[in-house]
């Protein structure tokens, strides 16, 4: 998709999105509902002041780095390019992710939500104000040394149906856990 493309699109979804509005000079201030969109074009990072919804992207340009006010939702995606570090005021939706690449530490308001991670690299320590859900790992990486989670972390238990919660800034709850 091309920038004129996506400026027609957002057009006909009601946002007059400006040149300095689609470089990230200037603030969108509201919600940019745009899940139907299957791809946006290289140069776009917004500033946005609410949510903005791109649940149908399954793949991001590298550069690509919004800053949003609310909640960033991007839950189709199954990977992202190194160098992806979005500002998120809310929650992040990155629930179909695999991987994540060496680097990626957000920094998330809310919740940050990897539900389909399997691992997480050396050095992985985002920014957290609520809770991050990692329920596709199987047990806590060795050496993994989380510092800037302010809720929960929610690990699967991989010898039951049960999981565990790891509350960094409060204390350690092990909830049915058995090894």
């Amino acid at each position: 998709m091309t920038k004129e493309e996506f400026i027609q699109y957002c057009k006909k979804q009601g946002y007059n999105l400006t040149d300095d509005e689609f470089y990230g000079k200037e603030r969108i201030d509201c919600t940019l509902y745009l899940d139907s969109l299957t791809s946006i074009p290289k140069g776009f990072n917004p500033v946005v002041g609410g949510d903005l919804y791109l649940d149908s992207l399954t793949s991001i340009p590298k550069g690509f780095n919004p800053k949003v006010g609310g909640d960033l939702y991007l839950n189709l995606l199954t990977s992202i390019p190194k160098g992806f570090n979005p500002v998120v005021g809310g929650s992040l939706w990155l629930n179909r992710l695999t991987s994540i690449p060496k680097g990626f530490n957000p920094k998330v308001g809310g919740n940050l939500n990897l539900d389909s991670l399997t691992s997480i690299p050396k050095g992985f320590n985002p920014v957290v104000g609520g809770g991050l859900d990692l329920q596709g790992l199987n047990g806590i990486p060795e050496n993994w040394n989380p510092t800037n989670i302010n809720g929960d972390i929610y690990i699967k238990n991989d010898n039951s149906n049960y999981g565990i919660y790891y509350t960094v800034n409060r204390e350690l709850n092990f909830i049915n856990f058995h090894i």
